[in-house]
């Protein structure tokens, strides 16, 4: 054990705070949006909710980080202030990426889904009656589902959107069985180095 010092350890609290201002005060301030835009979801009640695993896999790397800097904060032979710090950011990037990744869930409803990617705005809305095709990629560490779906009435193809989500095997297999029983979309399933085949079969 290095030569612990109270001080410095309160001066890099104190640092810490300031940048978990920063760092959270953004989340904090999407989620209010996010609020406001959740009360006009009507989708029927909630079925499932399943989280991006590259996130957890972030979230994992980080705990490790805040070990590793930790043990040398604590091992170094004089205190220092931005070794301290380090370990402290660290579990406040830890918070803000948890917290993300709960903004970020897909919620399987009995009428439709919702969910949100880190690059967009308020929530994707996708109603089962709107999905015409879903592709499921498989994969070893974890798998892709992408719905193709129509949000109007008449709409012809280039009116076709996107909307794809990583998943664990797990909750992909979840997802499948929702839109097997409450979608008549075609459901095709790619698997490494095999040919397409519809889900199910």
């Amino acid at each position: 054990m290095g030569n612990f010092d109270p001080r410095v350890l309160a001066y890099a609290f104190f640092l810490a705070f300031i940048y978990a201002l920063l760092a959270l005060g953004a989340t904090a301030y999407r989620q209010i949006l996010d609020d406001f835009a959740a009360k006009d979801v009507k989708l029927g009640e909630d079925l499932d909710v399943s989280y991006d695993p590259f996130m957890m896999v972030i979230l994992g790397g980080i705990v490790m980080l805040t070990a590793l800097f930790t043990w040398i904060a604590l091992a170094w032979n004089e205190a220092r202030i931005e070794l301290y710090v380090v370990p402290l950011c660290l579990l406040i990037n830890f918070m803000q990426f948890y917290y993300r990744m709960y903004q970020q869930r897909l919620q399987i409803k009995t009428l439709g889904l919702v969910g949100r990617t880190i690059f967009e705005e308020n929530w994707r809305l996708v109603r089962y009656d709107q999905i015409h095709l879903v592709e499921v990629e498989e994969d070893p560490i974890w798998d892709s589902v992408v719905m193709y779906y129509t949000d109007k009435a008449e709409a012809t193809g280039k009116d076709v959107l996107e909307f794809r989500r990583r998943l664990t095997h797990a909750a992909r297999k979840g997802l499948v069985e929702a839109l097997q029983t409450r979608t008549d979309a075609k459901i095709f399933v790619k698997e490494r180095m095999k040919k397409q085949r519809p889900e199910g079969v």
